[in-house]
């Protein structure tokens, strides 16, 4: 049989440093590697091995196997009193007497080595404490603006109720108005049959522009609705602003609530927008809020809910002039 190679001595002594290692952790590891290939063991039999294993090493030495094994590859740093213990024991068995481990190592040169190594870890400690702090910083600062953040969320939420809560409001006083309103009567047409409910508002008797105090009154729902058409064609070819401007005053001064909604309809669907909001801040401004809230109704049943609902928020912004016992059809009651 071949003869089996023998291994080298200490060859465990000798480790693989990482490249995260620190200069001076690096300087003691290697030191220690050193010190450790001068250990001769005596066993209490009187046996004497000049090539231990890193077993018996560690077990001479009063350490764990795995605490030698991070000493030597500079992945921990040793107690004072271990280094120092290492270090004399490994002096002892070498027998020599010299105040020396290996060639150019004395005790005090380890200690040293393991000083500086323990600083080292104490800098690159404050650095990462350094780094920890300023991340805390943050964390705080990100804190108080998701804090901010969440009060005005909350600020927003409550806005939002409290307008939620004046539309129900306004909602129940139109609904409560409207129910207060006598019904009228559907005329019947000539064949005995009732009219559909379009026709007969659009037969109910609209208020023409005129001097106030003794109106005229449209004899029909059409020619009111042409005198709105005649109207919007003014409106539409008034020129220069302030030429709109009093056209859209004198309509929401003379028009009658019914005459007013059927304008901004016309105005909308003729995409004349600008005039349209115009027309009905004038209006919710200037009158009574029986006539903006008959308005407003009129608006919903013709199906514009956007308008309707911007003449109610600024009449209640504005308020405006009590309602005159003279009715908007310029009859006394």
């Amino acid at each position: 049989m071949a003869a089996r190679k023998r291994r080298r001595p200490y060859a465990w002594t000798v480790k693989e440093l990482g490249e995260d290692v620190l200069p001076d952790r690096r300087l003691l590891a290697l030191a220690l590697q050193e010190v450790c290939r001068r250990l001769i063991i005596t066993t209490p039999d009187g046996a004497v091995s000049r090539d231990p294993t890193q077993a018996q090493a560690a077990e001479y030495l009063k350490v764990s196997e795995t605490a030698l094994t991070r000493y030597l590859r500079g992945q921990r740093i040793p107690p004072e009193g271990v280094a120092a213990f290492i270090f004399d024991t490994v002096r002892l068995s070498a027998g020599d007497g010299q105040d020396s481990g290996a060639p150019g190592i004395t005790k005090r040169r380890l200690l040293e080595l393991r000083a500086r190594a323990e600083q080292e870890r104490c800098a690159n400690c404050s650095r990462h404490r350094d780094a920890v702090q300023t991340a805390a910083q943050k964390l705080r600062t990100l804190e108080q603006a998701h804090q901010e953040l969440e009060r005005s969320a909350a600020a927003g939420v409550q806005e939002l109720g409290e307008l939620r809560q004046r539309v129900t409001t306004l909602k129940r006083e139109v609904r409560g108005i409207r129910a207060s309103q006598p019904t009228p009567l559907t005329p019947l047409s000539g064949a005995g049959q009732q009219q559909a409910p379009g026709a007969a508002f659009a037969a109910t008797p609209l208020p023409v522009p005129g001097q106030p105090g003794d109106r005229q009154r449209s004899e029909t729902g059409t020619l009111a609705a042409r005198n709105i058409a005649r109207r919007t064609e003014e409106l539409l070819h008034g020129g220069r602003p302030d030429s709109i401007l009093a056209l859209l005053r004198h309509t929401a001064e003379a028009y009658s609530p019914v005459e007013v909604a059927l304008l901004v309809t016309q105005l909308r669907e003729r995409g004349q927008d600008g005039l349209a909001a115009n027309l009905v801040h004038i209006y919710a401004r200037d009158h009574s809020d029986q006539d903006v809230v008959r308005t407003a109704l009129i608006l919903h049943e013709q199906h514009a809910l956007t308008d309707a609902e911007a003449l109610l928020r600024i009449a209640a912004a504005h308020p405006g002039p009590a309602p005159s016992p003279i009715g908007r059809s310029g009859s006394a009651r």
